[in-house]
């Protein structure tokens, strides 16, 4: 995948990934570790000895600074994520190896950082975000899930939703009210939860893409006061903080060209009437219309990491980033069913089904991707506000 690289280095890296994620993941021992209903499209045992290949050769936290990573800059970030997305790496392109590693190096304590990070950068360390919840979803202030002081520890109790990985992470990010007496903004607090704690239990639930997100109970789980992450009861302004980085790795274009390529590879290889779809001025029109927005998502994400890489804060230009790639797969998905026609409802391993599936199961997971961290609407409102300086 061809990308804005700068230097030789950069290209050098980008070769290097993508090669490695080529081979690692046409395997035998891939295709055997297939599991369509995980999360991650692969077994546990796959996806946790890719995640450790990774960090032995070197992939993760390069541009994390020294001396955690690599110390370079954020253009190897940007294509780390380019990357993993395209390929679709299970369990790389989650929070763990994305944002979750700058909040820490931003709020966490010497003590985390020295805990956690080297752990992440072998690729031995896995976290869910425990932010949502049956009541605190787009309203994440709403959130009821509690945290009380006793002694060393914090005591935990509450419930979260949707928290992609969790059965499989070794670490939780929660978000727990700390101080009920205040604005509810204001009496949030962050913690590092080990997933081994005991009171923690899981439930799996079944997006209608095929994919587990568990609900995780928390019943009394101590926590030692020494994981509280930040600032006690400035969650929310620490979760505001790390949000840049969260969104500048949903924006990733890895996502919409690999969908966009499957489809261009497709109608170049399909023949209708004698005539390669490729050769239709009406598929070149829709399909040359979908490699200008996709070139767009790689242009806006790339903007969002040079503020980022300047110390700014790209607010609403990550936001229209994100925005722009969530449009952009949509539209890809509904052009992709339009082709294929009545085909494009053949789920995976049907032996009729073009693109082995992917384009059926594609279009039912995306109803959830595009509401991962704020949907449509709340994207909008923020570019609104924040952008063109709107009123609420």
């Amino acid at each position: 995948m061809m990308g804005l690289d700068i230097t030789d280095e950069h290209r050098t890296f980008r070769r290097r990934l993508c090669a490695f994620l080529t081979q690692e993941l046409g395997s035998p021992e891939a295709i055997a570790a297939q599991a369509p209903t995980e999360h991650d499209g692969y077994t546990l045992e796959f996806t946790r000895a890719l995640l450790r290949k990774m960090g032995q050769e070197g992939f993760i936290g390069t541009a994390w600074p020294a001396p955690f990573g690599g110390g370079q800059d954020l253009t190897f970030e940007r294509i780390f994520q380019e990357e993993v997305e395209y390929h679709d790496a299970p369990g790389a392109s989650t929070g763990t190896f994305t944002y979750i590693p700058f909040a820490i190096l931003d709020f966490g304590t010497e003590e985390q950082k020295h805990l956690l990070l080297p752990r992440i950068r072998r690729g031995e360390c896995r976290f869910f975000l425990g932010y949502s919840e049956p009541d605190a979803g787009s309203d994440l202030a709403n959130l009821q899930t509690s945290a009380l002081q006793d002694g060393d520890d914090f005591v935990i109790t509450g419930q979260k939703v949707f928290s992609s990985n969790a059965h499989r992470a070794d670490f939780g990010l929660v978000a727990a009210r700390t101080d009920p007496q205040v604005p509810k903004h204001r009496g949030i607090s962050l913690f590092l939860v080990d997933m081994r704690s005991k009171g923690i239990s899981i439930a799996q639930s079944r997006t209608m893409g095929g994919w587990d997100h568990p609900s995780v109970y928390f019943e009394q789980v101590r926590v030692p006061a020494t994981m509280l992450f930040g600032q006690r009861n400035q969650g929310w302004y620490h979760l505001m903080g790390a949000i840049d980085y969260e969104r500048a790795a949903l924006a990733s274009p890895g996502h919409a060209l690999r969908s966009f390529d499957r489809l261009l590879h497709y109608c170049r290889t399909t023949s209708r009437e004698g005539r390669p779809l490729i050769e239709d001025p009406l598929m070149r029109q829709q399909l040359a219309e979908l490699a200008v927005e996709v070139e767009a998502v790689r242009l806006l994400t790339a903007r969002v990491f040079a503020i980022l890489a300047q110390g700014g804060r790209p607010d609403h230009y990550a936001s229209l980033a994100v925005l722009h790639k969530r449009e952009t797969v949509r539209r890809i998905d509904n052009v992709a069913v339009r082709i294929l026609g009545m085909h494009s409802q053949l789920q995976p391993g049907s032996r009729h089904a073009p693109e082995e599936g992917a384009v059926e199961h594609e279009y039912r997971n995306n109803v959830y991707f595009h509401f991962a961290a704020g949907g449509f609407d709340i994207t909008r409102n923020v570019i609104a506000a924040r952008g063109l300086g709107l009123p609420r």
